[in-house]
């Protein structure tokens, strides 16, 4: 849907009312990660602002929420769906990999020394280095391709007996507990390690937002919106103050908090989304209920829903190019400088590169699903 949609398309269904909240979180994601990586030029302060980096369990606890529909009964053609998965995450993706092989070469690196990993999404397999040499926002994607693979299984046996997406929950999480305990860098096996970062240790957060849809469509669950909204900030605010009071390294000796900080903020995320779905499911489908404060809220939501996937992928990029272009500048300077590389760019390429892409699968699919 393109910010010049109308009013009454923009927020006047049911569908419009779900999906501009969803993509102003989208953005809301992808910009607190900006600032995570930006704001050291400003403040070198461990502040609640930081706690930003979560913006990734944002983006993945979303994912979750926007398939569960598949997950609990909607039906899912296998091509279609992986069309537009294809095209929703590759096209950008590949341009957004040259344009940083490009900075390597100017900047007297190896331009082509990981390629091929992270083409075949294969760069989060083998070291830490090889996972941040283009771009260190890269390690997620993976991730959300694994989820996208598993999806179709889980809608099957979901489909079969509802009680299994609890035991896939229940077992998801207890997984990422014993990998987060156990699976230390240095001290487990390498496989063991790297789970961690894949979807063994991580696609309970994906299940939150599956489970958060699902308890956002009860009758009831339309009382609870203040207090859902209520939980939600106070779990995120509390994991935030407990993870500025005791830094990295008490969060690494405390076997509670070791690798469970994420999950906390994803467990803030998903009461989030279940107040959304609440909400949505509300909505009067008369758009002429709509204020003029709302219709730009919704536009603007839907313009950050937009940019951010370029925004998450070149915001390091936008940090380079303004170092290589004013090396002198610094300060809140340098982080409008680089804030306004990346979103022009992430515009440029939505504009250029995302949106064609997904059009064309749109179009594409009906000749997919009859074969």
């Amino acid at each position: 849907m393109q910010v010049s949609a109308s009013a009454h398309t923009v927020v006047g269904s049911q569908d419009g009312a779900t999906q501009w909240p969803i993509e102003g979180l989208r953005g809301l994601a992808a910009f607190m990660v900006m600032w995570w990586h930006f704001r050291h030029w400003v403040t070198e302060v461990r502040g609640v602002d930081a706690f930003g980096y979560t913006g990734v369990d944002l983006f993945f606890v979303l994912s979750g929420f926007v398939f569960a529909p598949y997950v609990f009964g909607k039906p899912l053609a296998l091509g279609p769906f992986y069309v537009r998965r294809v095209l929703r995450i590759y096209p950008l993706y590949l341009v957004s990999l040259l344009i940083y092989v490009v900075l390597r070469q100017l900047q007297g690196a190896e331009p082509w020394r990981y390629f091929w990993q992270h083409v075949l999404m294969l760069h989060t397999t083998v070291s830490q280095e090889m996972a941040a040499y283009y771009n260190g926002a890269y390690w997620s994607l993976p991730v959300e391709v694994e989820f996208y693979a598993l999806l179709p299984l889980l809608a099957c046996l979901v489909g079969r007996r509802r009680h299994w997406f609890g035991v896939m929950l229940i077992g998801a999480v207890v997984l990422h507990l014993a990998l987060s305990r156990w699976a230390l860098p240095g001290q487990a096996p390498m496989p063991m390690v790297l789970a961690n970062v894949h979807w063994p240790g991580l696609w309970g957060e994906f299940l939150l937002g599956c489970l958060a849809w699902r308890v956002g469509r009860l009758p009831v669950a339309g009382r609870w919106v203040p207090w859902l909204l209520g939980a939600a900030g106070a779990l995120w605010l509390s994991a935030a103050m407990v993870w500025v009071a005791v830094g990295d390294s008490g969060v690494l000796a405390h076997p509670l908090l070791r690798g469970n900080m994420g999950y906390w903020a994803a467990t803030a995320y998903a009461l989030l989304m279940c107040a959304v779905s609440a909400r949505a499911a509300e909505v009067n489908s008369a758009a002429s209920n709509a204020t003029t404060y709302k219709l730009w809220l919704a536009r603007l939501s839907m313009l950050g829903g937009q940019l951010s996937y370029g925004v998450y992928l070149l915001h390091n990029a936008g940090q380079e190019v303004s170092g290589m272009l004013w090396p002198g500048l610094g300060g809140w300077p340098r982080v409008w400088a680089a804030a306004g590389l990346t979103v022009t760019a992430a515009w440029v390429l939505h504009r250029a590169v995302e949106a064609p892409a997904r059009a064309w699968g749109r179009g594409w699919m009906p000749t997919v699903a009859r074969k």
